[in-house]
């Protein structure tokens, strides 16, 4: 795919996000609408895409690649905890922020933002091997990501077992078992699952504005800290993580989806985690904002560079 069509993608998908901010802004989708749309992104349109995007013929080859992506994202996660931590350890972070802070280096927004930027910069076929990096991410954010923001557990801390196996793990363990038995869905589920799947895209920009014009003004203009890691999560993490692929001879492929996945910004469900496991909801809001809002102008360079 050369560039142009690549940035013309990439300003798509965020003039849908910007419509969704001036919904909001104008109370057309209020806080009760985006999170219904929220829920139908993540609970039916997300997994439909997950599914059918698995939907490859079989070959050794295939699974070989699956198998890679899979210890290669286990490797970006861990390596990128590890970085998280020494950032904010850096960055001389006040107690209470750490946690979240951490997790939103450790965790992007993989699925509901990178999604979209796969499909647009490396193709449909890019979503089988980023469907199985986003395994990791759907295990370890509802696990050892929970730890990470809660700080020790606490009182509060409840190992979310029902969370690690949500739709979308489920979606990929099943695409990935009818991938590996050769199993082809017949057209009248394959059809209506495409039909939703495609669904996904414009409904996750539109709810990413939309969440965007809900976040206080004081957001943007909050303490430095947050610039600083907004600056690593968007900046620094994928060069790094590009670099480390090209001296482990990835593929192209594989390179392009770890690039893509460290360079998306904040994980959504970072002020979720927070808000139910006892973290700084207010810096996981903030941080969340402000990488969404940063990453307009660092997604079309990421894809400049990956073109």
């Amino acid at each position: 795919m050369t560039i142009m069509p690549v940035l013309v993608q990439i300003f798509a998908l965020f003039f849908v996000m910007a419509v969704g901010f001036a919904l909001g802004k104008m109370t057309l989708l209020d806080r009760a609408s985006v999170r219904g749309l929220s829920n139908l992104v993540i609970k039916v349109a997300l997994p439909s895409l997950i599914l059918v995007s698995l939907q490859r013929e079989f070959s050794h080859d295939l699974l070989g690649d699956a198998l890679v992506t899979l210890a290669a994202a286990a490797a970006y996660y861990l390596g990128a905890a590890a970085l998280g931590y020494l950032a904010v350890r850096a960055l001389r972070t006040p107690r209470k922020q750490v946690g979240a802070l951490v997790f939103s280096l450790a965790f992007s927004n993989a699925g509901f933002v990178g999604f979209p930027v796969i499909i647009s910069i490396l193709g449909p076929d890019a979503l089988f091997l980023a469907a199985v990096h986003n395994v990791l991410f759907n295990l370890l954010a509802f696990s050892v990501g929970i730890v990470i923001v809660s700080g020790t557990g606490g009182e509060k801390f409840r190992f979310p077992v029902a969370k690690l196996f949500n739709i979308n793990v489920l979606a990929a363990i099943a695409g990935f078992i009818l991938f590996v038995l050769s199993v082809r869905l017949p057209p009248v589920i394959r059809q209506p699952l495409e039909l939703l799947g495609n669904t996904t895209t414009p409904l996750a920009m539109l709810v990413v504005g939309a969440i965007l014009s809900h976040v206080p003004a004081k957001a943007v203009v909050g303490d430095w800290r947050l610039y600083a890691v907004s600056a690593v999560r968007l900046l620094a993490l994928p060069a790094l993580a590009g670099f480390i692929c090209l001296a482990a001879g990835a593929s192209p492929q594989l390179l392009g989806i770890t690039v893509i996945v460290a360079g998306m910004p904040a994980a959504s469900n970072t002020t979720l985690i927070a808000e139910l496991y006892g973290g700084d909801t207010e810096t996981a809001s903030s941080i969340v904002f402000l990488s969404t809002l940063f990453s307009v102008v660092t997604i079309p360079l990421m894809a400049l560079l990956l073109a």
